[in-house]
């Protein structure tokens, strides 16, 4: 199979605990949840990432029947597990443990991988991400941010630029494309953002939908959704649906129209993939 989509970064052990001491064990990660939802969009798509041995095998048999997995090393150790903790008291607690996911950015690639039309580097430290994005000199690369990694955007400023200047499209939030320019206005950050050297400039804002800027300013609502939701993974889930379009050679606003709704197919499950394990 010939991908169209290569997707790098992590896949996780999410562990949800709530205040009366129950928990729920689910598959996590930005680049799965990123990589299942493209290929329900019609994407080929291969998934570059490392798991340890105690990741649950039926969970990596239900990913093979969507995403190629050839470029998923299985490494002595635990896979990276992340906690969301919630106290009685109303506070969250988010501890990661990241057991094999160290030193993301230098996980071997399938040579077959590196004809895919896109690569897509999901959250990792942004180091990880220059290391990646150097490995694939050439390539069209699209980047994503996370909150975990706010630190570092405000201590790093050349490193995200450099990041963003080597990238074909970037995938912030707004909350995120304010923290890396340092601006209040969205429409003014975006700007920023592609005066640095990316191409498209795709900035998701949840209810108020998406903001697109290359040269020119595009906006779409958000589709509506009713009854109770779930966010984890929506904008994963809009950056697999929108990558999918481009890989097929579709019109901007029609990529738009595929991520929107991934993502509110995402909203109303419960976890991050957009697949059902």
């Amino acid at each position: 199979m010939e991908l169209e989509l290569v997707v790098l970064g992590h896949v996780s052990i999410d562990t949800i605990v709530f205040p009366d001491g129950r928990r729920v064990d689910m598959p996590g990660g930005a680049a799965a949840a990123v990589a299942t939802s493209a290929s329900l969009a019609g994407a080929k798509v291969g998934l570059v990432t490392k798991i340890g041995e105690d990741f649950p095998r039926e969970w990596l048999e239900k990913l093979s029947q969507y995403v190629d997995i050839r470029g998923v090393q299985v490494l002595p150790g635990k896979t990276i597990h992340i906690w969301v903790i919630y106290r009685k008291d109303g506070s969250v607690e988010s501890p990661v443990e990241m057991g094999v996911a160290e030193n993301m950015g230098e996980t071997p690639i399938p040579e077959e991988y590196l004809k895919a039309k896109i690569f897509y580097i999901a959250p990792i430290p942004p180091e990880e991400q220059l290391k990646a994005i150097e490995r694939l000199e050439g390539k069209r690369i699209s980047l994503d941010f996370n909150p975990t990694y706010y630190d570092y955007y405000r201590r790093k400023p050349e490193l995200v630029r450099e990041l963003v200047s080597r990238s074909w499209i970037i995938f912030p939030n707004e909350r995120e494309a304010k923290l890396i320019t340092g601006l209040n206005d969205v429409r003014k950050s975006a700007e920023e953002l592609y005066s640095w050297g990316t191409e498209l400039v795709v900035i998701t804002r949840g209810e108020r939908g998406v903001l697109i800027y290359d040269g020119d300013f595009h906006e779409f609502p958000a589709l509506p959704v009713e009854g109770e939701i779930d966010p984890t993974g929506a904008g994963d889930a809009f950056a697999g649906g929108f990558l999918a379009g481009l890989v097929k050679g579709k019109r901007l606003d029609d990529c738009v129209k595929l991520g929107l709704t991934r993502a509110k197919k995402v909203l109303k499950k419960n976890g991050s993939w957009s697949i059902s394990v």
